[in-house]
C-alpha cells in the first residue's frame, strides 16, 4: 500500500470499532462539542508548520471506566470517560494527550498492520494496533511537548502526565501494555527536558479555562 492507501485503511477501522458489541460512545452536548473543536484547533492552528495533512480533528469520547486514549489517521482521536474523570485535572494535561495523538495521526505513526474486515474490532485489538516501541514514543513525546507549548499551554504538565501514568500503572496497563515502558518514558523525557534547556514559558496558560471545567463536568451528566 501507498501511505495514502494505508491511511485510508486505518481510518476505515473507526466504523467497525464503534459498532462492536460493548463499545459505547458518549453523546456530548453542543457546548462540549464546541469546546473539543476549539481545543484541538488551538493545537493545529498554532503549529501550522508542523501540520501538513490535518486541518481539523474529531474527538470521540468512549463510555468506558478504563483510562485510555488512542487515535487513527485523519485526525480521529478517542478518549475514555475514565481518563477524563479520573486523571485529566488540568487543561494542559488534556492538550498534552491530544497533541500526542495529533502527532501520530499527522505522521501516520502506527505499527504496520493490515486488518481483514470482519464487521467489528474489539477495544483490546484497537489498543494493540496503537502500541509503539520506546524509541518511537519518545519522538512523539518530544514533538507533542513542543506542540503543547507553542499552542500556549503549560508544558510542565506534559511531564506531570507521564508521572501520573507511572504512579498508576495498574490503571494504565491496557494503555501502555508493558508497565516497565512508562517508567523509561518518564526518565528519558526528564533527560530530554534537561538537555533541551526549556525553561518556563511566561505566556503559557497557567490556569484551566472555565470551558474546560464545564466540559469535564459534562462527563458526569452522561
Amino acid at each position: 500500500m501507498s501511505s495514502a492507501d494505508y491511511a485510508d485503511h486505518l481510518a476505515s477501522l473507526k466504523k467497525p470499532f464503534l459498532i462492536t458489541p460493548g463499545i459505547k460512545v458518549l453523546n456530548l452536548n453542543p457546548r462540549a462539542k464546541k469546546y473539543m473543536e476549539w481545543i484541538t484547533n488551538e493545537v493545529i492552528s498554532n503549529n501550522e508548520t508542523f501540520f501538513k495533512q490535518l486541518n481539523r480533528a474529531n474527538v470521540t469520547i468512549l463510555d468506558n471506566d478504563v483510562p485510555l486514549h488512542f487515535s487513527l489517521p485523519k485526525g480521529e482521536i478517542f478518549l475514555s470517560r475514565g481518563l477524563l474523570e479520573k486523571y485529566v485535572k488540568h487543561e494542559s494535561v488534556l492538550v498534552s494527550i491530544l497533541s500526542y495523538e495529533l502527532v501520530r495521526s499527522e505522521n501516520l505513526l502506527y505499527a504496520k498492520h493490515t486488518i481483514v474486515p470482519i464487521g467489528y474490532l474489539p477495544l483490546e485489538r484497537m489498543m494493540q494496533l496503537n502500541r509503539l516501541g520506546l524509541e518511537e514514543k519518545m519522538e512523539i513525546h518530544k514533538w507533542a511537548y513542543y506542540l503543547t507549548t507553542r499552542a500556549g499551554f503549560d508544558g510542565e504538565y506534559y511531564l506531570s502526565w507521564l508521572q501520573t501514568q507511572n504512579r498508576n500503572t495498574a490503571d494504565f496497563l491496557m494503555q501502555v501494555g508493558d508497565v516497565n515502558l512508562i517508567n523509561r518514558e518518564e526518565s528519558l523525557f526528564k533527560a530530554f527536558l534537561i538537555q533541551s534547556g526549556d525553561g518556563d514559558n511566561p505566556l503559557a496558560k497557567k490556569n484551566s479555562s472555565k470551558n474546560f471545567y464545564t466540559f469535564i463536568n459534562s462527563m458526569r451528566d452522561n
